[in-house]
């Protein structure tokens, strides 16, 4: 049964309609159901009304099953995904997804979380795997300060290299490295161009062993990670245009 119903974990109305035959059905069901949690914008205003499915969740009891968090908002238009929207339950409440193994953020204000940005996101240290950033909003060395908190991490995709932060807002003394992500999957960059994220990374905890790198559009952090990652690397992708990866 487990087998048969796994074949339908992106048809949700089948997953649905499963769920409400029996209960041997329900439990195989439910875990696909709710595999993965969207945020997003809704047309209500209020920032904290977006964190709404979390109380859901909570009552039902479901969030062991969340293995993937989405969070949709675009840079600098209508962001909401900030340390405001958090009140004192809605932050106990995100704390509680301890089995998530997939993070992916659009917009990411991470200089409104820094410092202190363990206090909304350390308890995926010990589950997250996987993570996918889309035009943050940050410095380079808040980059790697902010990955250096998943312990297990193994693949990293940033797309857009988003808004760059003046370093004069936070001083980087503050941003010590938490842990040494094990960077051992892959890692994807499209038209991400911030070396200072990978130097600070692999000057504090030595060289990552990714084995699959797409570069494309990246061609200031290439040199840097195919050095890093010449012992470890099995396959490359990268745009014929960018020169500095011939070099």
């Amino acid at each position: 049964m487990e087998m048969v119903i796994a074949h339908l974990a992106r048809d949700f109305g089948t997953l649905k309609a499963c769920s409400l035959t029996c209960r041997s059905w329900y439990i195989v069901a439910v875990a696909h159901l709710h595999h993965t949690l969207i945020l997003e914008k809704n047309i209500s205003g209020a920032a904290r009304s977006k964190l709404k499915p979390l109380s859901e969740l909570h009552r039902l009891r479901l969030m062991p099953l969340v293995k993937e968090i989405r969070v949709k908002q675009w840079s600098g238009k209508g962001d909401w995904f900030v340390p405001r929207a958090f009140c004192r339950r809605d932050l106990r409440y995100f704390s509680a997804f301890v089995n998530v193994q997939t993070l992916v953020l659009q917009g990411l204000q991470l200089d409104r979380f820094t410092p202190g940005i363990e206090r909304y996101f350390g308890h995926f240290s010990p589950s997250l795997r996987s993570i996918t950033l889309s035009r943050p909003q940050c410095t380079p060395r808040q980059l790697s300060h902010f990955l250096s908190l998943f312990r297990n991490l193994d693949d990293i995709e940033v797309r857009y290299s988003g808004t760059l932060i003046p370093e004069t807002i936070i001083p980087h003394g503050e941003l010590v490295l938490f842990s040494a992500p094990k960077l051992r999957g892959r890692l994807t960059l499209h038209f991400f161009r911030w070396v200072e994220t990978w130097t600070h990374l692999i000057t504090s905890y030595g060289r990552p062993r990714f084995r699959h790198l797409d570069l494309r559009g990246s061609a200031n952090c290439a040199p840097l990670l195919l050095g890093a990652c010449a012992k470890t690397v099995e396959t490359l992708r990268f745009n014929a245009m960018d020169g500095s990866i011939g070099k």
